[in-house]
């Protein structure tokens, strides 16, 4: 059982954090955005970008490789619904998305692009670097519009 915190300071305590969320056995803060049979939408629990989100799956899985053609069809329909979701709620006008195999559960990064990350060139090789900063630019106004993109994106996903 590995212990971890998320950005607030909440304790966190999974096995494997993408089938602890995906049973709901872990929730992360704000909740599911968006869940089917397979996925699920949540905000990143350890990153505290606004509308950072992740696309996560149920089943214990490593590489894209290991989906049926109907399961990457509907992985691919939820990223392409939750992007234009976060572009309706205008939390970005572009994002940037990070999968690896590396990790041990499939996931899907979609990290929308915010102005202040124009000094990191926006770009993915960057990225470390503009995570890193995202902590120490988060006060409580980021936090306000945190929760607001929450509230944005779940009820762009409503009505959908």
């Amino acid at each position: 059982m590995r212990t971890e915190k998320d950005f607030f300071g909440n304790i966190m305590e999974f096995d494997c954090m993408g089938c602890y969320i995906g049973s709901h056995k872990l929730i992360p803060y704000g909740g599911y955005l968006y869940e089917d049979d397979l996925v699920t939408i949540t905000m990143d629990p350890q990153i505290p970008i606004v509308g950072f989100t992740i696309l996560g799956v149920k089943k214990h899985v490593k590489s894209i490789n290991d989906f049926t053609e109907d399961e990457r069809k509907n992985i691919i329909d939820v990223l392409n619904l939750t992007i234009e979701n976060m572009k309706k709620a205008n939390i970005c006008e572009e994002v940037l998305i990070i999968q690896e195999e590396r990790s041990s559960h499939f996931h899907v990064w979609i990290v929308p692009i915010h102005k202040w990350m124009e000094k990191f060139d926006k770009s993915v090789t960057r990225i470390n670097e503009i995570i890193d900063y995202s902590y120490t630019i988060f006060d409580d106004n980021m936090k306000k519009e945190y929760d607001d993109a929450i509230e944005k994106l779940k009820k762009e996903f409503n009505n959908n």
